[in-house]
């Protein structure tokens, strides 16, 4: 039940009728024979890029967007969902819990055994899947689906780290007669792909995939596959569901900042649809943020080791740690700007295009003196050719000798002859040259830090917009626990309190709770709120725009306010010093809370108050209000200091 309600009140959801709706006609045929069961079970797509689906003891069945991306036709989902039934139907999650809680006991047949309390937990978790698999298979008997699908379905789960498809990545791809991408980037020799076969699987929780299959097979084993089809829905449409799904893919790929998965996705999908605008925007994207982490030092915290990526795609992560800092920086540059011309009435585009040459000019090293207007050239038969022949004996000798470090060099010639780019070059350059001569170098740097140290005063705010304001009661002193039905009641008196104190303030408030929804509209909403929300979290403190801007400007404008804020309360009991434990509680159900939570920690119920306050079209913090208290009075610490916050969002700066 904790499960099932906090996917289904996170926005995790992707409330999309397509893809719901498919998946609810394939559960219709596979349980055309038992209506009652049909009643019980509601299907969503959670918005992961895991291959994965699972069920809760509610009736609730998750499949991941991960996985629909994968999946080649629909007898697959199918045996999936077969699967999943029997995890309700045989009350898996419930049971499971069940003798986790006896396993950490110790009691009955675990009083002996019990020197691995791990061990013994997935050894009865494989238990659960293998019956699962077993007795799903006879919902997907009764169905007319293939047999073949029983045995090509656990492929999919051998090679679930593997891209949507093995594609040579071309290493041309950011070439042009201006600009060649030197080959020194590129690795010669790849590893080649390995399944998952999880030959020794008594550490894991799921049974080894070969032993699954050769199970289900020996099941089926004589039965005929005369008349059984990978079809029974529209055959057009499961592949309109599994192009909707990789498309997500590259989305979710980029709000969870995995950006060289993302890229290669999007990679694959231009192969088909090449002047697709969301594609290009999302690589462009994804050029963008690399520059920004490789820019920072912090390249490894949002890129994957080559190393450990198979296949082709293990060409993009090697590229993209090997390539020059300046290099990375020229063609996000020039992706973005030669995209922005295309969509010149995009402003996501226009915004990171020109934070991109900023970025460019005062983060990379590189300088307007590294790039030329034009080539040197000489008319020759209607050919335009660059001219050496001036060149003196040691300009040759340098030119034959370059790497990669002039490469760059031409890379902007057409966009020289673009009036804005032009300008903004000469400006950048201009300001950057004159921080220095000043002695400020690295003032651009300081500036966020400066406004951290101000934020949350005087702010001259009228009209805001809260978002899933939350209210939690956790008693830590044995295990992690949280008191749902206490907490649910205390958020709604929470919200009232936030309406009371922001009217008493003179601030227009809207909430977008995550207890009710009015509408599948403010469902999406609330979850994008919060993807942009975790993404900036995620960011820290590189300044970068978060992708999900692309999304969220929207809802500036639907809600006629920049200013969106996230705000909560966090009931606490825990034994002295228990630091680490408050810490982990704290990240299993919060959103980025930090973790200096552990300063409020004694023997006694303690408060931990927080409000962030953003700029939905920017990156920047408004306010970031953190406190801990001793909890005495509980109205009275939830009144003054929810009122102080709208207080502060209020009131006007000091001139």
């Amino acid at each position: 039940m904790k499960l099932n309600n906090k996917v289904l009140s996170n926005g995790a959801i992707l409330y999309n009728e397509k893809l719901c709706q498919y998946i609810s006609k394939v559960a219709d045929e596979l349980l055309k024979d038992d209506l009652e069961l049909r009643k019980k079970l509601r299907f969503y797509v959670l918005k992961s890029q895991s291959v994965n689906a699972f069920a809760t003891d509610r009736g609730s069945i998750f499949i991941t967007v991960g996985l629909l991306a994968q999946l080649e036709n629909e007898a697959q989902l199918a045996f999936i969902l077969s699967h999943e039934i029997i995890h309700y139907t045989n009350s898996h999650a419930r049971t499971g819990y069940v003798e986790n809680e006896r396993i950490e006991r110790g009691d009955g047949k675990y009083q002996r055994d019990n020197w691995n309390k791990e061990l013994n937990k997935n050894k009865y978790s494989k238990e659960l899947e293998l019956e699962a698999d077993v007795e799903g298979l006879k919902f997907y008997l009764k169905s007319n689906y293939t047999l073949e699908a029983l045995h090509s379905v656990f492929y999919i789960l051998q090679y679930a780290h593997i891209p949507i498809d093995d594609i040579l990545f071309d290493t041309t791809y950011f070439n042009d007669t201006n600009f060649t991408l030197s080959s020194e980037y590129f690795k010669k020799e790849l590893k080649a792909i390995e399944a998952i076969d999880d030959e020794d699987d008594q550490y894991l929780t799921h049974p080894n995939t070969n032993k699954r299959r050769s199970i289900v097979a020996s099941e089926i084993e004589g039965k005929s596959n005369e008349g059984r089809v990978k079809f029974i829905n529209s055959e057009k449409e499961f592949y309109d569901i599994q192009l909707l799904a990789r498309f997500e893919l590259s989305n979710l790929f980029t709000k969870d900042r995995k950006y060289a998965e993302s890229f290669y996705n999007s990679y694959l999908l231009l192969k088909k649809y090449p002047t697709n605008k969301f594609l290009r925007t999302n690589i462009a994207y994804c050029l963008y943020a690399l520059s920004k982490y490789r820019n920072d030092g912090k390249l490894h915290t949002v890129l994957t080791d080559y190393e450990k990526v198979q296949g082709q795609s293990q060409q993009v992560n090697y590229m993209f740690e090997k390539m020059e800092k300046k290099t990375l920086n020229t063609i996000a540059v020039k992706y973005l700007w030669e995209l922005k011309q295309d969509f010149n009435d995009d402003e996501f585009i226009a915004t990171i295009a020109k934070d991109a040459l900023y970025e460019l000019i005062t983060e990379s090293g590189a300088r307007k003196l590294d790039y030329k207007k034009a080539f040197p050239i000489i008319e020759k038969e209607n050919t335009i050719v660059k001219d050496s022949s001036n060149l003196s004996k040691y300009d040759k000798i340098i030119k034959n000798s370059e790497t990669t470090e002039n490469e760059i060099e031409y890379a902007f010639v057409n966009l020289f002859q673009n009036e804005e780019f032009n300008d903004l070059i000469n400006k950048y350059e201009k300001e950057y040259v004159g921080k220095v001569k000043n002695g400020n170098e690295y003032e651009f740097e300081n500036i966020s830090e400066r406004k951290k140290n101000k934020i949350g005063r005087a702010l001259g705010i009228d009209k805001v917009v809260m978002v899933s304001p939350n209210y939690r009661r956790i008693d830590l002193r044995k295990r992690i626990s949280e008191q749902y039905v206490f907490s649910e009641s205390r958020k709604e008196d929470f919200i009232s309190v936030n309406e009371f104190c922001a009217k008493k303030a003179d601030v227009e408030l809207k909430i977008i709770s995550n207890t009710y929804f009015e509408s599948t509209e403010k469902y999406n909403d609330m979850g994008l709120l919060n993807e942009w929300m975790g993404e900036r979290f995620d960011h820290h403190n590189v300044h970068i725009y978060p992708y999900c801007k692309l999304f969220t400007d929207d809802l500036a404008k639907k809600y006629n306010t920049n200013y969106f804020g996230w705000t909560g309360m966090y009931s606490l009991r825990a034994r002295k010093n228990n630091w680490g434990v408050i810490a982990a509680s704290v990240a299993l159900y919060g959103i980025g809370i930090p973790i200096g939570i552990y300063y409020a920690v004694t023997p006694e119920n303690h408060t931990f108050y927080y409000t962030y306050l953003v700029d939905i079209t920017n990156y920047d913090f408004l306010m970031s209000k953190e406190d801990y208290v001793k909890m005495k009075d509980y109205d009275d610490i939830m009144k003054s200091y929810i009122y102080d916050t709208y207080n502060q969002i209020k009131t006007q700066k000091d001139k």
